[in-house]
């Protein structure tokens, strides 16, 4: 992988770290401080802004980014345009789904069956608005490849929902108070990306072309990114409010953290995708192909080596953390927390994959593939649920998301052939490695409790892990520090 590539990645894990960390702590926070049934709450009124989030963002924010890596380097003022009037959308869309948000809270907490939520939907419009505008900016640095810029917003970000939702919940331990704190966040970082987006695309000076021409560019494509993004909302967000509908915000409290949980996992596979998605876009457009091909490879083997064990990891460590870590009232997530693991799997490959596919003119297929798993997703929520409870979410969550990432990464290689018997014999080394660090993990939490059974199980996990890899000579530990150490 080229330096630039590693820096960018580099760059993007080390920004994701920070905001990782920063949940992480306000995960623990909320959850001890509100309890299952006011954690549940939040994180149902959450699903519900990700919802209306679609509306104000669809994709034009990928769409944008798109057009921007395309256009950055050889014609930078088409760039600017691009930047300008995609802005101009996101803003006025953002504006409309807020305000009926506010205006529809009470007719929307009746339809979900939850009248406590219609205050958190009132305050929780500006979420919906400024988050947007936060997404929006993210990824227009990610198009032009600024992935440090993008990376530091995404930790100023992290930081500044710790401060203040923390602030507002230790005042007030409520949901309400922690969506108010959500909104300050969210506008600070807003506030600081859009100036970070004017002066990347030096819009003061720019001079902007063809903005007609540019608008329906942006609109034509943002069609097949849409019903992908409208897919991942209805897989990531349709379950949450199923549970709620045929449980309640306890069963939302358990899946809500399961898929939190998975998030923090799958940091590394976002990072990578999201820094190195541009990368294979402008190298086919340069006509490097074979360069494209080497990179996406790196990242595929990489993830493997990182994610078959991080699974096997959260199988076995679950049933141990989940009460050390949030309360013995959240054991009913144990298993929601197991079955997921899967799902981090297959999700990593996805965000390698996924995004690398929007910039490679792959949209549409990929967007086919995922509107039927989705709505595949939702038959078996509704299928599973009332039999099986909050983990027939999970299981439903699990199979869509296998066979989508599968077909996604069939797809890939269409486009950029990557040697499949490599990567089939990094897949065989890293499962032997998993199936020892896991027996490993067992040892020690088998003997000890708590706090200390987790710590030591997970640090026992790495080092067989870093030693393996080392034997097997799957990962160099001397590059991955320098890596690290940027």
């Amino acid at each position: 992988m080229a330096n630039s590539a590693l820096s960018n990645v580099a760059s993007e894990f080390g920004g994701r770290v920070v905001h990782i960390v920063t949940s992480g702590l306000l995960l623990v926070l909320l959850t001890r401080l509100l309890g299952p049934d006011g954690y549940g709450l939040l994180a149902l009124s959450i699903s519900v802004f990700t919802f209306s989030r679609f509306l104000s963002e669809s994709g034009l924010h990928w769409s944008a980014a798109k057009y921007i890596a395309e256009f950055k380097d050889e014609r930078p003022g088409r760039a600017a345009t691009v930047v300008a009037e995609s802005r101009t959308l996101v803003v006025a869309a953002a504006a409309v789904v807020a305000l009926g948000l506010a205006l529809l809270s009470d007719r929307l907490s009746e339809l979900i069956g939850e009248p406590a939520l219609s205050p958190l939907l009132v305050v929780g419009a500006g979420v919906v608005f400024f988050y947007s505008l936060h997404r929006f900016n993210r990824h227009i640095l990610q198009g032009y490849e600024e992935i440090a810029r993008s990376a530091t917003l995404h930790s100023i970000e992290g930081v500044a929902t710790l401060v203040l939702v923390a602030g507002f919940v230790l005042y007030r331990p409520t949901p309400l108070a922690a969506v108010l704190g959500y909104v300050l966040a969210y506008a600070s970082a807003a506030a600081v990306g859009s100036v970070a987006v004017s002066r990347t695309a030096n819009l003061g000076r720019a001079a902007l072309e063809d903005r007609a021409t540019i608008r329906r560019k942006i609109l034509r494509y943002n069609l097949p990114l849409s019903a992908t993004r409208l897919s991942n909302v209805v897989d990531n967000e349709a379950d949450v409010l199923l549970v709620a509908y045929f449980i309640n915000p306890v069963g939302v409290a358990f899946y809500a953290l399961g898929l939190r949980i998975a998030e923090f996992v799958r940091t590394p596979a976002a990072s990578v995708g999201f820094a190195l998605s541009p990368t294979y876009g402008s190298e086919k457009a340069s006509g490097s192909v074979d360069h494209a091909t080497a990179v996406f490879e790196e990242s595929l083997s990489k993830t493997l080596i990182l994610y078959v064990p991080a699974c096997a990891g959260m199988i076995v460590i679950a049933e141990t953390a989940i009460p050390a870590v949030f309360g013995t009232d959240y054991a009913g997530a144990i298993v929601v927390v197991q079955v997921l693991a899967l799902f981090v799997f297959f999700d990593a490959l996805l965000k390698i994959t996924g995004p690398g596919l929007d910039y490679l003119g792959r949209a549409r297929a990929r967007a086919v593939v995922n509107v039927i798993t989705s709505a595949s997703n939702i038959v078996l929520n509704v299928l599973l649920i009332p039999t099986v409870g909050v983990v027939g979410a999970a299981i439903a969550t699990v199979i869509t998301t296998g066979c989508y990432s599968l077909v996604s990464l069939a797809i890939m290689y269409t486009e950029l052939a990557f040697d499949l018997r490599r990567i089939g014999s990094c897949l065989w080394k890293i499962s032997t490695i998993a199936v020892a660090m896991s027996l490993v993990v067992v040892a020690f939490t088998t003997y000890l409790g708590g706090f200390l059974a987790t710590a030591a199980g997970i640090l026992a996990g790495v080092g067989v892990w870093l030693v393996a890899c080392q034997l097997f000579d799957l990962l160099n530990v001397r590059q991955l520090h320098g890596l690290l150490q940027g």
